[in-house]
C-alpha cells in the first residue's frame, strides 16, 4: 500500500483555521519548554548583536574584514545562525520524532490533516526567526550601529535564506525516519553552513577558493547578500540566484520524499 504523501495530503480541502491556530499554541508550548532551543536560538544571537553593537570599537572599520566593521561582519551572520538552527535541527527533529511516534498517522484518521501540523512547524519558525531578526536590527540601530541601508534588498535576501534554509530541513525531514540520525545530520549540516558563513574564518578573510564554495551554499550566499544591503548595495545576481534554486530544488525534493508514516 502506497504511503501518503505531503502532495496528495495538500489536496485535502480547506484548511481549519481554528484547528490551525490550535495546534501552532500547542507547539508553541512544547518548544517553550526547552530551555536549550530558547537559549540557542533566541538569548544567544540576540545578546551577541546587541553586545557587538554596543561597543564602538565594533562598529568601527576593521582591518582585515573589507572594510566592514566586527559588528557588519557578525550581525549577518547571527540573523541567518537562528534560522540554521531551527531549520537544520529543530524542524527535522520535531517531525521525526512525531513520525516514530506515529502521531501524524494518527492525525490522519482525525478531521484534522497532519498538514496542520507541518503548517504550524514552519509558521513557529519563521515566526521566531523573523522576530529575533527584527530585534538584531532595530536594537543595535537604535544604539547607533546603523540601519540596513538597502532594505527591500536586505529582505528579499532573508526571505529567500529562509526559504532555502528550510527547503534543506524539510529533505532531511523526508529522508530519514530516525530521529537521532535526522538530528545528527542536522546538527553536523548546521555547522558546516555556519562555517561556510563565516562564523568562526569571516568570509573577507577566507582563501578566495574557500570563499567561491561558500558562495555557492544557502549560508553563504544568505549572509554576503544580507552583508551588501546592509552596505547599501544591491545583492549580487550570483547569490539571489543560489538561494533561488537552493530554495525551489530542496522544497521539491522535500515535497516528492515526504511520508507522514
Amino acid at each position: 500500500m502506497r504511503q501518503p504523501t505531503l502532495e496528495a495530503t495538500g489536496r485535502r480541502g480547506p484548511v481549519n483555521w481554528r484547528a490551525d491556530r490550535a495546534m501552532l499554541v500547542n507547539e508553541a508550548r512544547l518548544l517553550a519548554r526547552n530551555p536549550g532551543v530558547v537559549a540557542w536560538t533566541v538569548v544567544l544571537p540576540i545578546g551577541a548583536s546587541i553586545v557587538l553593537s554596543a561597543f564602538p570599537a565594533m562598529r568601527a572599520p576593521a582591518k582585515g574584514l573589507g572594510g566592514l566593521s566586527v559588528f557588519e561582519a557578525y550581525q549577518p551572520i547571527l540573523i541567518f545562525f537562528t534560522m540554521t538552527l531551527l531549520a537544520l535541527q529543530a524542524l527535522p527533529d520535531v517531525l521525526t520524532r512525531y513520525r516514530e511516534m506515529g502521531v501524524l498517522k494518527r492525525l490522519r484518521t482525525t478531521p484534522v490533516s497532519p498538514a496542520l501540523l507541518l503548517l504550524a512547524q514552519l509558521t513557529l519558525i519563521l515566526s521566531i526567526a523573523l522576530v529575533c531578526m527584527v530585534v538584531m536590527v532595530v536594537v543595535p540601530g537604535l544604539v547607533g550601529a546603523g540601519w540596513p541601508r538597502n532594505l527591500a534588498g536586505f529582505l528579499l535576501a532573508y526571505v529567500l535564506g529562509a526559504w532555502a534554509l528550510l527547503g534543506l530541513g524539510l529533505v532531511i525531514a523526508s529522508s530519514f525516519h530516525n530521529a537521532k540520525v535526522a538530528a545528527g545530520l542536522g546538527s553536523f549540516l548546521f555547522f558546516v553552513l555556519q562555517f561556510l558563513a563565516g562564523l568562526w574564518l569571516p568570509r573577507p578573510t577566507m582563501p578566495s577558493w574557500l570563499r567561491h564554495i561558500s558562495d555557492l551554499t544557502p549560508s553563504g550566499a544568505a549572509v554576503q547578500s544580507l552583508t551588501d544591503a546592509t552596505s547599501g548595495h544591491w545583492p549580487s545576481t550570483l547569490h539571489l540566484v543560489v538561494l533561488v534554486v537552493w530554495g525551489a530544488v530542496t522544497t521539491r525534493v522535500a515535497i516528492r520524499l515526504f511520508r507522514w508514516e
